[in-house]
């Protein structure tokens, strides 16, 4: 069995039957070196995204559970900062604890999640290492200020699937970016000529397919690139899918949901 099905195996006697919903957050790729530079910022970008979602339920007295994880790939094996996050279509009401439906709208996540970002950038700004060609060119705070004021001001874009009937299709959409490296083996093309190498990719903007042709040296450095810094967790729980909750939690999950444990 490949890892992959054993992930999505093993997940599946854990997380509940119900709807989920998907949700990609992106940066606007003038703010990719910035991250690609200052990996530990990286570390913070899980945050940002659950707790807008966490306070939302909060404030509607409903626990949710969510889980995501971090890609810095693009197709082209670029850097490009992104998350990938399912949250349950609903959870327990605090004061029933009965299973309440809850559904988030990308009009309202978008700002939430430019203000995040914007705010985490500002307040690191004595701790960043801007000295890159491929950063933003800052004199002082000031400019920086400037530069976070003209990010913030433009559209990101995030993208909302249709809600999941149940965990397996979650499951397999995650499995899909989770356990797997960034390229297969079968999408590269060898020519013996200088020994390049020829991967095909989804060009998104025409929505065709393209192909880049790279060094073997450079292969190899983007592939390495993407590898996670010793004991960094590609994959992060909130709310009561956390690791800490779990025991507690999701027996009340289950039982709201009519499951057999």
């Amino acid at each position: 069995m490949k890892a992959t099905e054993r992930w999505i195996q093993k997940q599946q006697h854990v997380f509940p039957e119900c709807e989920y919903q998907h949700i990609t957050f992106t940066l606007p790729n003038t703010l990719w070196p910035i991250f690609r530079h200052n990996r530990w910022l990286l570390n913070k970008l899980f945050k940002c995204a659950a707790n807008i979602l966490l306070g939302w339920a909060k404030e509607k007295g409903i626990d949710i559970g969510i889980f995501c994880a971090l890609h810095t790939y693009g197709r082209k094996l670029n850097w490009n900062t992104h998350l990938h996050l399912s949250v349950t279509h609903g959870g327990i009401c605090e004061r029933t604890g009965l299973w309440k439906p809850i559904y988030f709208q990308i009009k309202t996540t978008e700002p939430c999640w430019r203000a995040a970002i914007v705010s985490l950038l500002g307040k690191a700004y004595d701790e960043l290492d801007l000295s890159s060609k491929e950063c933003p060119y800052i004199r002082n705070k000031a400019d920086w200020s400037r530069f976070l004021s003209s990010q913030y001001n433009r559209r990101w874009k995030l993208h909302f699937t249709k809600k999941t009937n149940n965990v397996k299709p979650t499951m397999n959409y995650l499995g899909r970016y989770l356990k797997r490296p960034p390229i297969s083996a079968s999408r590269l093309s060898h020519y013996g000529k200088g020994g390049m190498i020829t991967f095909d990719y989804l060009d998104h903007r025409t929505g065709k397919t393209d192909s880049l042709t790279l060094s073997p040296e450079e292969m190899i450095r983007r592939i390495v690139e993407h590898y996670p810094d010793k004991h960094f967790k590609m994959i992060r729980y909130y709310g009561f899918l956390s690791m800490r909750r779990r025991g507690e939690a999701l027996p009340r999950v289950y039982a709201a949901l009519g499951m057999t444990i």
